[in-house]
């Protein structure tokens, strides 16, 4: 019984250690995803402020 005990505290053990490093791989993706969406937005934001408005397709032509 005592070996028993000794194996299931070891797992768990074992187990909260995973769990810890899980979580760190975890957050640092969320950072990097986070850094990556401000960059993606910042892009967006750049290219909408260069770029001439254009006319819808359904205008006619200016000849019309």
């Amino acid at each position: 019984m005592e070996e028993r005990i000794i194996e299931l505290e070891t797992r768990v053990a074992y187990q909260d250690k995973l769990l810890s490093d899980l979580d760190e791989v975890v957050q640092t993706f969320a950072k990097r995803v986070e850094k990556l969406e401000r960059r993606l937005r910042d892009l967006e934001d750049s290219q909408l402020e260069h770029q001439p408005e254009m006319e819808p397709h359904n205008t006619p032509p200016p000849h019309y």
